[in-house]
């Protein structure tokens, strides 16, 4: 299992009992504490002396972000391993979500080698772990079967603490790049690129919202988040110009193993951040429009990007 945490000293001992609490119980834990500034590296160097799965701890001197400090843990996990699973230290994994993913790895596998990533639905809940939505997919309008590369270019559907992937995925992400938005979602988009995304529907993580989620579940219906969403056209922009780099560097590094149509989807997104005025928005209208997102969605995110 792979897993990088910065300031989790609130959460990640409820994190760690979930681990321990897995009814499959093969695993070890590689962990880097990100730099952190309050107490989760004492905390994790604790449970290494007492839970030998726990065994691998990397102390940054330095924060270097969510998906770069996944990149060095996925880097340095042994060229023998065979499944791999990442977690957020915030959150807490249900006892079945290590052999949930293992059984359709392995039913995908037999029907299809090569790269496979598996990811599950969410409980979304309070920081007291109260429930707020019995799914995460369905509060956040995420259809999880659309899962094509264009589409999966344009919003991720998978979640990092419910991902599993196998070794032939690993080889592909080991090194995750700069322009990467999140790792959950670079790792989802290499899967579409190379190999096959499959969801499972139930929910098999408990996903705490708190005050300092990196990224969380949106709050209220569309309506009533719109106003809020209309003033915030500096962040659309920036989210927009991300995205738009993110899949050029997809583009540059699989473009050669794609077909024609998901090149000149990934191209007509990676053009956005290079274009202004009425070009610009153009190029948003033909390729960021997502039917699933919905009208006013879309219309919101063409007014402000």
């Amino acid at each position: 299992m792979a897993c990088s945490a910065r300031n989790a000293g609130a959460w990640i001992d409820g994190f760690l009992l979930s681990l321990v609490a897995q009814s499959h119980s093969d695993w070890e834990l590689w962990i880097r504490d990100d730099g952190s500034t309050d107490d989760t590296a004492g905390q994790l160097e604790q449970w290494r002396a007492r839970e030998p799965r726990v065994k691998h701890v990397l102390h940054g001197d330095h924060s270097i972000g969510a998906a770069q400090g996944f990149a060095d843990v996925l880097r340095r996990l042994p060229a023998d391993a065979q499944v791999i699973a990442t977690g957020d230290a915030d959150d807490v994994w249900m006892p079945e979500r290590l052999a949930a993913g293992l059984s359709a790895l392995e039913r995908a596998e037999e029907t299809s080698p090569g790269p496979i990533l598996i990811h599950s639905d969410l409980l979304v809940v309070d920081e007291a772990l109260q429930d707020l939505a019995s799914s995460f997919w369905r509060s956040e309008g995420i259809d999880p079967y659309e899962s094509s590369l264009p589409s999966l270019a344009i919003q991720n559907v998978a979640v990092g603490p419910t991902l599993l992937f196998n070794a032939a995925l690993l080889s592909e992400v080991r090194e995750i790049p700069e322009e990467a938005v999140f790792q959950d979602w670079w790792i989802a988009l290499v899967a579409a690129a190379t190999g096959r995304v499959v969801a499972l529907s139930e929910p098999l993580v408990l996903y705490r919202q708190h005050g300092a989620n990196a990224v969380g579940a949106r709050r209220g219906s569309i309506l009533a988040r719109l106003p809020g969403a209309m003033a915030r056209g500096t962040k659309v922009r920036r989210d927009l110009d991300a995205t738009s780099l993110q899949a050029r560097a997809l583009l540059t590094k699989y473009g050669s193993r794609l077909a024609a149509g998901d090149c000149e989807a990934l191209q007509g997104l990676a053009s956005i951040a290079e274009l202004s005025g009425w070009r610009r928005k153009v190029a948003i209208a033909r390729w960021r429009w997502l039917p699933s997102h919905g009208v006013l969605r879309n219309i919101g995110i063409l007014v402000r990007g």
